[in-house]
């Protein structure tokens, strides 16, 4: 029999299949840094069981921690800490960095020290550790904290993907998640890039698969359909290499009349796209509680009158919104001089605020109280 070790980089569900499938090889996965004296887990790779890194081995611990230093139950994801005696002492000369990764072990009462190695895995029922990717590639989506690795995982159990990818694109407010996959379907090959129709069915399979895993704030807003994902020389991801994602495409139901041509516009310019179809949501695209509101205000500007957010929430396309645009909205109001009135009459708010008062003029429910505690001689007449 022939032990294949494999080891440096985690092993994808195609090599774990292949190597499973194979008579008379014995397949070993090998995970450890430097820092525990390299190999700390392992696993068999056999037919019946997912990509895993494993258990510990002899003599060494495996936690899998929050942000806390407390157990992660099975299923969640947490970071990985490897403890025990082949744990190295901290790095030379480097006192800080040494704090910052060798710490106390709080499950060992001999004042040992474990390893924080930054990787994030997922234990399983069985205790197998499943890997995730790297805790420094967190970034924040919406405000949100947000594991690339986390989504590219459920990504990639999407049916029909063979290889997945979740990378950020934007900064800021446009912050938002792009998964790039590699599916089962043989025109990949030569027209993924260039097949609208099979990018949209690949993009709506992704999103609702994700959908029913994931919250709202982790859903790819958009999927991109590749022949290959792009590797660097040392078979890493290439991501400098990966195509950015379009907004629009003629195979898109184009704009019916002059409304519905400037709504589109709007929309692109508030997602960042190029193009926009009517049926195109605005939510897939990539828009979020911000750029709703962002949008909304070129709409009112736009038009001279606009929907409610919640009007733009239930209805998040061209052609849903159209239908709930105010009467009259068409072409914006300008500002014109007029004479200034001895009575300047009260807006909509202020008529609300005169009448409640004038209905229950006892009333505290528009007071606010506040405590103070003053000092010195006070001035009751001012005070009043």
């Amino acid at each position: 029999p022939t032990v294949v070790a494999l080891g440096g980089e985690a092993v994808d569900a195609d090599l774990w299949n292949t190597l499973a499938a194979l008579e008379h090889v014995t397949a070993l996965t090998l995970y450890g840094p430097t820092e525990t004296t390299v190999d700390s887990l392992t696993a068999p790779v056999t037919p019946d069981r997912h990509p895993h890194i494993g258990v510990a081995v002899a003599n060494s611990r495996a936690y899998v921690l929050d942000a806390g230093l407390r157990p992660v139950p099975p299923g969640a994801t947490g970071e990985l800490y490897v403890s025990g005696a082949s744990v190295a002492r901290g790095y030379l000369g480097r006192p800080g960095l040494t704090a910052e990764r060798f710490v106390a072990d709080p499950f060992a009462a001999d004042g040992s020290r474990m390893y924080r190695t930054g990787d994030l895995v997922s234990p399983g029922a069985d205790h197998a550790l499943r890997f995730l990717g790297r805790a420094d590639d967190q970034v924040k989506v919406r405000g949100v904290r947000v594991e690339p690795a986390e989504v590219e995982a459920v990504v990639r159990e999407c049916p029909g993907v063979r290889r997945a990818a979740v990378i950020v694109v934007g900064d800021g407010a446009d912050t938002r998640l792009v998964a790039y996959v590699v599916t089962d379907d043989p025109s990949d090959a030569a027209t993924a890039t260039d097949t609208d129709a099979a990018t949209a069915t690949a993009t709506d399979a992704v999103r609702a698969y994700a959908s029913e895993r994931l919250p709202a704030f982790m859903v790819p807003s958009a999927t991109v359909r590749v022949p290959e994902l792009p590797l660097t020389p040392s078979g890493k991801l290439d991501r400098a290499a990966l195509p950015l994602p379009s907004g629009g495409s003629d195979s898109r139901r184009a704009p019916r009349d002059e409304r519905e041509r400037r709504l589109c516009a709007l929309f692109a310019e508030a997602v960042g796209v190029e193009g926009v179809g009517v049926d195109d949501d605005f939510f897939a695209l990539g828009g979020h509680s911000l750029l709703a509101t962002r949008l909304i205000g070129r709409i009112r500007a736009e038009f001279g009158a606009a929907p409610a957010i919640r009007e733009l929430f239930e209805n998040p396309t061209v052609a849903g919104l159209v239908g709930v645009l105010p009467d009259g909205a068409g072409t914006a109001l300008r500002l014109e001089a007029r004479e200034r009135p001895e009575v300047l009459p009260l807006s909509h708010a202020q008529r609300g605020l005169w009448f409640l008062n004038r209905y229950a003029p006892d009333s505290g429910a528009y007071n606010i109280p506040a405590a103070l505690r003053l000092r010195g001689e006070l001035d009751t007449e001012a005070l009043r």
